[in-house]
């Protein structure tokens, strides 16, 4: 198991899950994945679906813990019109690693939401076949550490760095 991923409970529950379901494959197939699994992982978890030709991305499904981090339920919303534009390109730079690479990664992004939250975003994200060998599907799970504008102007919180973004590839 990849060091990042020891110390979060959920991550590392979801890439242990991947890891069964992918048995002696390079990666699991989507229908491998089944929801009735892992009912405590859900509120964590994004599905995101590969639109061919056009290589675009769009939220299949996008648990309760992510919509309420977001402020809004990204299902059924290309990537593009989902995020604001600063933050579609990260989204997209990790989604199409993920894709062009059938490997998984663990990226750490950090970001102010629209409520004004300083929030650092741990993802694993996981790949997954449709039909055929090819990168289909998207299997994230997201667990994000929050603060407050006025925590960190009353310094009763450490405030987080302007930009934070660490990407590590992981060995399926």
């Amino acid at each position: 198991m990849p060091a990042s991923l020891f110390t979060d409970e959920i991550l590392r529950a979801l890439w242990t899950y991947w890891s069964a379901k992918r048995g002696e494959a390079e990666i699991p197939s989507r229908s491998d994945i089944d929801p009735v699994e892992i009912p405590r992982l859900l509120p964590h978890i994004q599905l995101v679906e590969t639109i061919e030709p056009d290589g675009r991305f769009r939220y299949r499904l996008c648990g309760t813990a992510i919509v309420e981090a977001y402020g809004r339920d990204l299902t059924g919303r290309f990537v593009e019109e989902a995020i604001p534009q600063h933050r579609h390109a990260v989204a997209l730079r990790h989604y199409r690693l993920v894709r062009d690479t059938a490997q998984p990664i663990f990226a750490r992004t950090q970001y102010e939401s629209e409520r004004g939250a300083q929030i650092i975003a741990n993802r694993l994200i996981l790949p997954l076949r449709n039909c055929g060998p090819r990168v289909g599907m998207l299997l994230i799970g997201q667990v994000c550490e929050f603060q407050s504008k006025v925590e960190i102007e009353l310094g009763s919180a450490k405030a987080v760095d302007d930009y934070v973004e660490k990407i590590e590839i992981l060995g399926a």
